[in-house]
This record gives C-alpha cells, structure tokens and sequence, in this order.
C-alpha cells in the first residue's frame, strides 16, 4: 500500500492539475520566502508561464527584490520541489 505522499504527485500529472498546484505554491510560500516584514510591503499575484508577478509598496523595494529575485527564485523552487518559478517581475503596487 502507498502512501497518499507517494501517490499525491502522480495523481496531480494525471488529472493535469501539477502546473496549477505549483502556481498556488508560489503564491502561498511568498510570504515565507520574503519572511513577515516584506510580506506586509508585497504581494505575489500569479505565476504564468514560469514569471512571478509581484507587487511591491514602492519603487525603491520592488528594485531591492529585482536585485535578490535569484536568491527569491531558488528558494521558492527549493519549497515547491520543482523549477516552476524561472523569473520574478516586481512593479509598484496601485493602492
């Protein structure tokens, strides 16, 4: 008997849902990522395409991050367990 581990993986691929899983992980672990003070100045909105779209209080932290995106990029990967986020784009949020 496996376990719901073990067969967790395989059934995602098979119900073609593992890319939307991994794009939910990236949102949810921003937070973790970027620890409590930067998650209260961001906010990770989507992951397409292997892009992160992230919104940064102002312009001068969204180019801070730009500058830490491969540190932010490798960490995320190593949470979700897979290479799903490739790139980060940083923009000022409008609110």
């Amino acid at each position: 008997m496996r376990s719901i581990g073990a067969a967790l993986p395989k059934t995602l691929t098979s119900l073609g849902i593992t890319r939307r899983t991994r794009e939910a992980q990236a949102l949810w672990l921003w937070p973790q990522v970027v620890g409590e003070h930067l998650a209260c100045e961001t906010k990770a909105l989507k992951l397409t395409g292997g892009t992160l779209l992230v919104t940064a209080s102002s312009p001068a932290l969204a180019h801070q991050l730009h500058l830490e995106r491969s540190l932010l990029i490798d960490r995320l990967n190593e949470r979700i367990g897979a290479r799903a986020v490739r790139e980060i784009r940083f923009r000022q949020s409008s609110a």
